[in-house]
């Protein structure tokens, strides 16, 4: 089956978006002995002159060329209808085919779901390539983990991992981790290092497991730039999983934590974590820096401090906090 001259890929959520991803390059190879050579662009950053650099490439001896563009439901509405639009029409040869062999542009649009229904922006909905897309089934729907798909997803993922859980696990891993396949990924890779030779986990394994509210600061991100990385974004999204003093003590406890060791990352020695674990506090230190990893143990103090003396109450601390962390990760990177 040939490949398609440019594919729409709907999915919300950025773990399960890039492992599709990784199936439609493997499903699609180019010519005999090469592989495609993934470029990843951000609608939100705008389209550089590389991205139409490399979509007009023409040589017949350069590598082929996946060009991901992340978040086009970004990009502004004269840009999509004026330049990207009629550049994705152009990719199509006469009869539908890939009239350009060595490139290939996946367009992700990121919205939000409703009832395994993805809300595309109408004007994006009207654009020619959209709508060819539709016609000529160019378009990729991956819904995010809802009811019984986060089930699903974890028994694959633990079957991977080689972890064999019992049924009583399973729901109780269902029920306590969030709807975030990179999220439940990271709770998973905790546990594989607890198992036991057969595969099992021991009584005590699933304590690794936070409920559903206690998250890391790196793992709130993940969230929050799936949902909108505003200051209204961070301020609602720790209200809602924050709720009660314990929550909040809890969360400003995994904060220190989380400063603790990005501060161990940076001057020594390594902390004890799994391979993948370190691999991620590494590169999160590395944009923090030392003046960054300070700061972040210094709002941890000062809003933990603020409650006990009764100078804020929790709800005022929520605010101060969301602010506080808005504007040391409001730019952080991506997932």
């Amino acid at each position: 089956m040939p490949r398609p001259a440019f594919s729409v890929c709907l999915c919300p959520d950025s773990r399960l978006l890039q492992l599709r991803l990784q199936a439609l390059l493997k499903a699609h190879p180019p010519a005999k002995d090469k592989e495609w050579l993934q470029t990843v662009f951000w609608g939100d950053e705008g389209l550089s002159a590389s991205f139409w650099e490399n979509l007009t490439l023409q040589s017949l001896f350069a590598q082929p060329r996946a060009l991901v563009l992340r978040k086009t439901e970004a990009l502004p509405a004269i840009l999509l209808e004026k330049q990207l639009s009629p550049a994705l029409i152009a990719c199509l040869g006469r009869n539908g085919e890939a009239a350009n062999p060595l490139i290939w542009p996946l367009v992700c649009i990121e919205s939000a779901f409703d009832k395994e229904k993805a809300k595309i922006p109408a004007h994006i909905q009207r654009l020619p390539f959209y709508t060819k897309a539709e016609a000529l089934g160019l378009i990729d729907i991956n819904p995010p983990l809802t009811g019984k798909k986060i089930s699903d997803y974890i028994n694959a993922e633990t079957r991977r991992l080689g972890i064999k859980l019992t049924s009583r696990e399973l729901f109780t891993l269902a029920g306590a981790l969030p709807p975030d396949a990179a999220l439940i990924d990271g709770e998973l890779e905790k546990l594989s290092l607890c198992r036991d030779a057969e595969g099992k986990l021991p009584e005590e394994a699933l304590s690794l497991i936070g409920n559903a509210h206690e998250l890391g600061i790196f793992e709130m991100l993940r969230i929050l730039q799936q949902q909108g990385n505003s200051l209204d974004a961070w301020k609602r999204i720790l209200k809602d999983r924050l709720a009660g003093d314990n929550m909040i003590f809890g969360f400003l406890a995994i904060l220190q934590r989380e400063a603790r060791l990005l501060w161990q990352c940076l001057k020594g020695p390594a902390p004890a974590l799994s391979e993948f674990a370190l691999r991620q506090k590494k590169q999160a230190a590395a944009k923090l820096g030392t003046e960054g990893t300070a700061a972040l143990w210094d709002i941890a103090i000062q809003a933990e401090k603020g409650i006990k003396s009764g100078a804020r109450s929790p709800d005022q601390a929520l605010d101060m906090l969301a602010a506080d962390l808005f504007a040391l990760f409001g730019g952080f990177g991506r997932t």
